[in-house]
């Protein structure tokens, strides 16, 4: 019998395009590992489409290299690339695009117009999560979540600096921007001065593929993280929490995440077991909200045992140095079995989904 086929997208526009190229080395490794067979379509900055094909490894293979094994890869256009995703060739699509294009549903979309099965969060809610304005409302509006005041600056209001300062000025100093459809801490900063207001939004408004620009009141305490599985058999399930500390003492920014040694990031986080349970609990609360399906990871920072939401991530980083895999290996799973049990869970709803719709 041949071996389950997953295309991996990765790649993409936004400013997350090297992220992603990090996050799909990986992910094609433990899928292989899992004994599945692997198509990589990267998706490149000028709008061609790289492919090549990865058989499940084999004793004596290596994780590490997984890209490196897709030599000779081939180069299409999107219609080319279509070709090779028609006719059943491969049994389920998994987007791992960081940011536009793969995170904000548009990706998710394209799957379901040629009905291949989708790995992860639907259309609905990676685009709701992608936007952390509409988010936060949503959260606000169904769920007890506390969340940081804030405000989203669109890209033709940052002109008036005078009429941004004082329309921003009924939230609190210190004040957290970025933009506000961004991940990876791109375009991120923090302001103690509202004159330097102006300067923070444009950064986070000149992100590639930024829309608008968030400011929030900063709330003091650690940032935590909480990842959330979930499929039909067994549910939804929260991993560990992880206790992020940065070491020069600030911001969770690109430096913290992606400096080896940067940022002690501790997993299992080292906290009373009822502020984990209500960490967990929140972290569950908005995977439901949202409408996810798959995997997700939650961000919060947590004051006086309180966990404060911050934003979901629908496609959470799969690098190395990232938090997800940290705290699936915390749980004491395996990353290759959990990649195949997800891909065959969203095998399993297509069929449920077409079977209903008959």
């Amino acid at each position: 019998m041949a071996a389950t086929s997953v295309a991996v997208f990765f790649g993409g526009p936004s400013a997350e395009h090297e992220i992603s190229i990090r996050s799909a080395d990986s992910l094609i490794g433990w899928l292989s590992a899992g004994g599945l067979a692997v198509g990589a379509f990267h998706l490149r900055r000028d709008g061609r489409v790289g492919t090549a094909t990865f058989a499940p490894l084999t004793a004596g293979d290596g994780e590490a290299t997984a890209l490196s094994r897709a030599r000779p890869a081939s180069t299409h256009s999107w219609g080319g690339a279509l070709e090779s995703l028609a006719g059943g060739k491969f049994d389920a699509g998994f987007p791992i695009v960081h940011g536009t294009l793969g995170e904000d549903g548009s990706l998710q979309g394209f799957l379901a117009t040629i009905e291949l099965p989708c790995v992860g969060c639907d259309v609905l809610a990676s685009a709701l999560a992608m936007d952390k304005q509409k988010t936060k409302s949503l959260l606000m509006a169904t769920t007890e979540l506390r969340m940081p005041r804030g405000e989203t600056i669109a890209p033709h209001e940052a002109a008036d600096e005078v009429g941004l300062i004082a329309r921003l000025a009924r939230l609190a100093l210190p004040l957290i921007i970025k933009p506000v459809d961004g991940g990876s801490s791109y375009g991120l900063s923090r302001v103690t001065e509202r004159a330097g207001l102006p300067v923070a939004i444009r950064l986070a408004l000149g992100v590639e593929g930024s829309t608008g620009a968030l400011v929030e009141e900063q709330v003091v305490g650690d940032e935590v993280t909480c990842a959330v599985i979930g499929d039909a058999a067994r549910g939804i399930e929260s991993l560990p929490p992880i206790l992020i500390r940065p070491h020069h003492g600030g911001m969770f920014d690109l430096e913290a995440k992606y400096t080896h040694g940067a940022t002690d990031e501790i997993c299992p986080a080292p906290l009373p077991p009822s502020t984990l349970a209500r960490i967990e609990a929140a972290a569950k609360a908005a995977y439901r909200a949202i409408g996810c399906r798959g995997f997700a990871r939650v961000d919060f920072i947590l004051a006086d045992g309180v966990p404060w939401f911050l934003e979901l991530n629908t496609l959470p980083g799969l690098t190395r140095e990232s938090l997800f895999p940290r705290a699936v290996r915390a749980a004491g799973l395996e990353l290759p079995a959990l990649f195949r049990r997800l891909v065959e869970d969203a095998m399993h709803g297509s069929r449920a989904r077409a079977k209903a719709a008959r």
